[in-house]
């Protein structure tokens, strides 16, 4: 067999594991060790595009955002017809989305809705697809607002995570995350993964010069521009996932140690609070009196007081001291904050030691 036949049916193999952009499949050639040029490759995809003739099976090309085409195998007529759980599910995943997702999809939801209503019985889609509009929804709460640029920006998130090219992140509004007074803009962000946290869809990667994990909501990105700098992504996920474990959440935490975090809650609160996720390392048990002790192993951070706030009367702090003692500090501040009918002022006690020594070293 040629080298070129050899190479076709490498790289048709490929392709049917998952689709692949020109990019992907250099990558994997590479890693083949196969020498071949992007416009040989080009040509070995317009070939099998034109001339791989199987049953129920074509190469198609796609052209996506910024022209960036992606080579896939379709299997024809193979795919059972779509039923009624599929439109239960296509219901679901539309109405649950976060609100500016949805609202900055919707002629892609559009289209899908089509698909749904050539493939199933029209007048079933019609009729069953209008009363699910009104039996499921979400109202939203505690979710960022669509505003004017939230598609440009996510496709952008998208596309450079993607291709592994950094971003040049100019102007970063507010703090959802406690990223620190002293973080200064414009830097070199590596972009990795996108995160749907607490009804907001965050960029995570790393400041470039800093080496430091940063999580933002895309709210939060005032103006940018994309780069065609291309980094190694794989060993930073691996940093950064090993990172998040050590927080409650996504906000940074205070200082670099990881505490043995135990909680009581009130019976009726224990009951619904140990039926959700809130940490990878959390276990709960149910003590003598009816409530429930958390315990879990992570940092502190103002997310992890925030939360601990929300349940008021229902949770207690066994343990750490530190932690109980910043709740207490916390609440005298606000019952102070009243009592003297003061003005309400941006203050956060829970940033990180190294930010508040920033702060600190700036003031004096």
């Amino acid at each position: 067999m040629s080298d070129r036949s050899t190479r076709l049916l490498l790289i048709y193999g490929r392709l049917k594991s998952s689709p692949v952009t020109i990019e992907m499949l250099l990558e994997w050639a590479t890693k083949q060790d196969l020498k071949v040029s992007p416009r040989t490759l080009y040509r070995d995809l317009q070939e099998l595009e034109t001339s791989l003739i199987l049953p129920e099976e074509k190469v198609v090309v796609s052209v996506g955002e910024k022209n960036r085409k992606t080579w896939k195998i379709e299997y024809v007529n193979s795919e059972p017809p779509l039923n009624e759980f599929d439109l239960n599910s296509y219901i679901l995943f539309k109405n649950f989305l976060p609100l500016p997702v949805v609202s900055s999809r919707t002629e892609s939801l559009y289209k899908i809705r089509n698909i749904f209503y050539k493939n199933f019985s029209k007048s079933h889609f019609e009729n069953f697809s209008t009363i699910a509009e009104t039996q499921i929804r979400s109202t939203y709460f505690f979710e960022g607002i669509y505003f004017k640029t939230y598609s440009k920006i996510l496709d952008d998130c998208i596309w450079s995570i993607q291709n592994k090219r950094e971003i040049y992140l100019d102007s970063v509004n507010f703090d959802y995350t406690s990223m620190g007074n002293n973080l200064v803009f414009p830097q070199s962000f590596l972009p990795l993964q996108l995160l749907y946290h607490r009804g907001v869809v965050h960029l995570s990667g790393y400041l470039k010069n800093q080496k430091k994990l940063l999580v933002i909501g895309l709210e939060q990105i005032k103006s940018y521009k994309l780069t065609n700098e291309l980094f190694e992504a794989m060993h930073l996920l691996t940093k950064s996932e090993a990172e998040l474990e050590k927080r409650f959440g996504i906000t940074e935490n205070m200082t670099e140690e990881i505490y043995d975090i135990e909680l009581e809650f009130s019976e009726f609160t224990g009951t619904f609070v140990k039926n959700q996720f809130w940490h990878q390392s959390q276990v709960f048990e149910q003590l003598e009196n009816g409530n429930y002790l958390m315990s879990m192993k992570c940092g502190l951070n103002r997310e992890l007081a925030g939360w601990i706030f929300q349940w008021m009367s229902n949770v207690k702090v066994i343990k750490p001291k530190i932690l109980g003692d910043m709740i207490i500090d916390k609440y005298k501040d606000i019952l102070q904050m009243y009592n003297d009918d003061a003005f309400v002022v941006s203050n956060n006690s829970f940033q990180s030691s190294e930010c508040l020594t920033e702060v600190d070293n700036q003031s004096t």
